[in-house]
């Protein structure tokens, strides 16, 4: 992993500004990203080296689905991730980012594993995590925030309530919010799974669930790299799939008018508006794939049968599952290709109401 110097350019003006914590630029208020002043030599670049607590190395197993036989179906174990989830990736660089810039303490808002995954990094570097989450986010997710040392703060509210309150938290105590939804670290820190996916037999198409969109933007970044040092000829289609309920990167993509979010049993992808939505149609768009979403029902379903066979995941986990026959129906995958689904979180993370 070759860590090469960096800094940050506004994603609105493109102006260049220093490596820091800072999540938006001073002239126009636009996002970050990561900028590099060369090409990639060697590997896939990173700006930091994230913080070693095991992240990464998931296997990838191949795997019969009843609705997609098929297809040449691999899942990607994610959910053996320390803390049971894919944000370990971004969490590890993101701490590491804090850590190299001198804090000692950090606010964050999560919908629960980011702020697990964050609490433990922040236990690992002896950092001080302030983790704040929906008072209805799952126990499991809660306790394993406390569990690691990280303190809770529980606020009545949507997830733009709960950023709000964190970053106010943040502003009053002069503590960093480190904001994995708006932070390029994060995504950046996901950029490795490329690697890992291309080195285990590049698939013809990757089927992911998408919130906030950090797996997304840092898979493209990644296969974007690679196909620059000619390690690969071409990046896989990328589909983000959402909960019918919540989804507006779906929405976006096909140009529809925005509808209200209703709730959803996939809280790991409930955001309602997030922050890097051009940048993950982007990541789509150019990579060929699509966005679409799938039923409550459809998730539910999915979710029994894969643990039926063995493999227990949290709801979110499902939801690309569940999008693999109508993306097969429309003819966005083919008979006989090879078609990759990560498991993103831990069925341990929201057990099901028995």
């Amino acid at each position: 992993m070759p860590v090469v110097r960096h800094h940050l350019s506004c994603l609105g003006c493109v102006a260049l500004a220093p490596a820091s914590l800072e999540l938006s630029c001073e002239s126009c208020g636009g996002l970050y990203e990561i900028d590099y002043p060369r090409l990639p030599e060697g590997g896939i670049r990173l700006p930091l080296t994230p913080l070693p607590l095991g992240q990464g190395g998931t296997p990838t197993i191949s795997f019969d689905w009843p609705d997609a036989l098929r297809l040449r179906l691999e899942l990607k174990l994610e959910f053996l991730s320390p803390t049971g989830s894919f944000k370990d990736r971004g969490a590890a660089m993101l701490v590491s980012a804090a850590w190299s810039g001198g804090a000692s303490a950090f606010v964050e808002d999560s919908s629960g594993n980011a702020g697990a995954a964050l609490a433990a990094y922040a236990a690992a570097a002896r950092m001080s995590a302030e983790i704040f989450v929906p008072a209805d986010a799952p126990d499991t997710k809660k306790s394993q925030i406390t569990a690691v040392g990280g303190r809770l703060h529980e606020v009545d509210g949507d997830r733009e309530e709960v950023a709000r309150a964190a970053q106010q938290y943040a502003q009053e105590q002069g503590i960093p919010y480190l904001s994995h939804n708006q932070s390029p670290y994060f995504s950046e820190g996901m950029k490795w799974a490329a690697e890992e996916i291309a080195e285990h037999g590049l698939p013809d198409a990757i089927v992911l669930p998408v919130g906030n969109g950090s797996l997304l933007i840092g898979l493209y970044r990644g296969f974007r790299e690679l196909v620059q040092l000619e390690r690969i000829e071409r990046m896989p289609r990328l589909y983000a799939i959402q909960a019918m309920n919540v989804s507006p990167v779906a929405t976006a993509f096909r140009n529809h008018d925005a509808r209200d979010p209703e709730p959803t049993i996939a809280d790991g992808i409930a955001v309602a508006n997030p922050p890097r939505l051009a940048q993950m149609l982007e990541a789509v768009r150019e990579s060929g794939g699509a966005a679409g979403v799938v039923s409550e029902l459809e998730i539910e379903l999915a979710r029994t049968t894969i643990s039926q066979r063995g493999l227990f995941v949290e709801p979110t986990s499902a939801v690309p599952l569940a999008a693999l026959r109508r993306l097969l129906e429309r003819g966005m995958l083919a008979e006989d290709e090879r078609v990759l689904v990560p498991l993103t979180g831990s069925g341990l993370k929201q057990p099901p109401i028995r």
